[in-house]
C-alpha cells in the first residue's frame, strides 16, 4: 500500500493490516450499513496491473473467457484466465482504460504469482506490465444515495453496468450491484483521492474491505483466491450470467473444455449463495458435505465468505445441484453444521 496514502488513512481512523483496511473501529456496525445505507472503502486489497502496448488486446483476447476485442474505451468487463483443462487460475475486473491499455483488479494475495505467470507469456508480444498498486488509488462506493454523491465528482455518471466516464485522474466504474447501486473509483492523483475520500465522508459510512465483499457475494459476484486456484470451470461459478464469458470469441487456454461444458454437459455442479451459522468459522476452499452426496471429493467448495450484519456467515460456494436440492448440505462432516442454500443474485 502507498505509504502516503496508509497515514492517510490512518489518521482518518482506519486500522489497517498488510493488504488494505482491516476496519474504522466497528466492525459489526460496518457489516450492518453496508446493508441499509452508503458506504465507501479503500479497495488496496485489490492489487492493480496494467497492461500496455501495441499487442496488449491480443494477448490479452488470447488468454482470457471474454472478448477483450469487443470491449471499447472506458468499459469493463469480467475476465476469467484457465489452464488447459478449463480450470480458472484467476478472476480479473478488466477495464479498457486506453485503446491499448487495460487495468486489472484481482485479489492482492496473488499479486507476485499472477504477474510472473503472465509474464511468461508475453514472449515477443509488444506488452508491459505495470503493478500501479501502489501508484493508484482505488475507492469502492455503494448506497441509495451514491449517485447523488458522486454527481459533484464526475458529470455524466455512467449508467450501464460495466460502463465507465473518467475526467482528468479519475475513472468511475458502474459495477454489479447488490441492493443498491455500486461504483469503483479509479484514482491516479494521490491528492485527488484524499479530496474524493473528503467528500465521501461528509454523508457515507467509511468500512472495510469485508462489507464491500459481503456486498460483492450479494451481487453474485465470485472470486478466485490462493485457496480456490483451479476449482472451479468458469460455468460453475455462473461467469456466463455476470458478463465474464463469451462463447464465441475463440480459442484461449481451457476454451474446449468450457465449450464442450456449455454445449454437450450438463452442469452437475454450480454456484449457490449459502448462509451459516455464526457459530462456526468458515474460509474460502473449505469443503463442503452431504449426506445426499456419493462424491469423494465433498459435495462442494466455499468459493468466498464473508460474517453479515446479522451474526452469521454469507459466501457463494460451488455445490452439487443434488445436493442444493435436497437440502442437506452442512459445514462438517459430522452434519452439524447446516448451511442454507439459495440460487445467487444474477445480473
Amino acid at each position: 500500500m502507498n505509504s502516503e496514502w496508509k497515514n492517510f488513512l490512518s489518521d482518518n481512523g482506519a486500522e489497517l493490516k498488510q493488504t488494505g483496511v482491516n476496519h474504522f473501529g466497528n466492525p459489526k456496525r460496518e457489516r450492518q450499513v453496508a446493508s441499509t445505507g452508503d458506504i465507501f472503502c479503500d479497495l488496496s486489497h485489490l492489487s492493480q496491473l496494467e497492461v500496455s502496448g501495441a499487442d496488449s488486446a491480443d494477448f490479452l483476447h488470447s488468454l482470457f473467457t471474454n472478448d477483450i476485442h469487443a470491449l471499447k474505451v472506458g468499459d469493463s468487463q469480467l475476465n476469467g484466465w484457465c489452464t488447459p483443462k478449463g480450470r480458472m487460475i484467476a478472476l480479473f475486473y478488466t477495464l479498457r482504460s486506453a485503446e491499448d491499455t487495460f487495468q486489472l483488479l484481482y485479489p492482492a494475495e496473488q499479486m507476485e504469482g499472477l504477474e510472473k505467470r503472465l509474464q511468461m507469456f508475453i514472449l515477443r508480444a509488444k506488452v508491459t506490465l505495470t503493478n500501479r498498486s501502489d501508484t493508484a488509488l482505488r475507492i469502492g462506493l455503494s448506497g441509495s444515495d451514491a449517485e447523488r454523491q458522486l454527481a459533484p465528482l464526475i458529470n455524466p455518471l455512467p449508467h450501464a453496468v460495466d460502463s465507465a466516464v473518467s475526467a482528468s485522474s479519475l475513472t468511475v466504474v458502474r459495477i454489479h450491484p447488490a441492493l443498491y447501486p455500486r461504483f469503483l473509483l479509479l484514482i491516479d492523483d494521490i491528492e485527488q483521492a484524499k479530496e474524493v475520500w473528503g467528500h465521501l465522508d461528509v454523508q457515507a459510512t467509511a468500512v472495510g474491505h469485508a462489507p464491500w465483499e459481503l456486498l460483492n457475494i450479494r451481487a453474485g459476484i465470485p472470486a478466485v483466491f490462493s485457496a480456490t486456484q483451479e476449482a472451479f470451470i468458469p460455468q460453475m461459478v455462473n461467469l456466463q450470467a455476470i458478463n465474464g464469458l463469451s462463447f464465441n470469441k475463440g480459442c484461449y487456454p481451457g476454451q474446449e473444455v468450457v465449450a464442450r461444458m456449455e454445449y454437450l454437459g450438463q452442469l452437475k455442479r454450480t454456484m449457490y449463495h449459502i448462509t451459516t451459522p455464526a457459530t462456526c468459522s468458515p474460509h474460502a476452499g473449505d469443503t463442503l458435505y452431504a449426506a445426499s452426496s456419493s462424491s469423494a471429493q465433498g459435495a462442494g467448495k466455499i468459493i468466498s465468505i464473508e460474517m453479515n450484519g446479522d451474526g452469521g456467515w454469507e459466501g457463494l460456494a460451488v455445490v452439487e445441484v443434488t445436493a442444493a436440492e435436497s437440502n442437506d448440505l452442512t459445514l462438517d462432516q459430522e452434519g452439524t453444521i447446516k448451511l442454507t442454500v439459495q440460487a445467487p443474485k444474477t445480473a
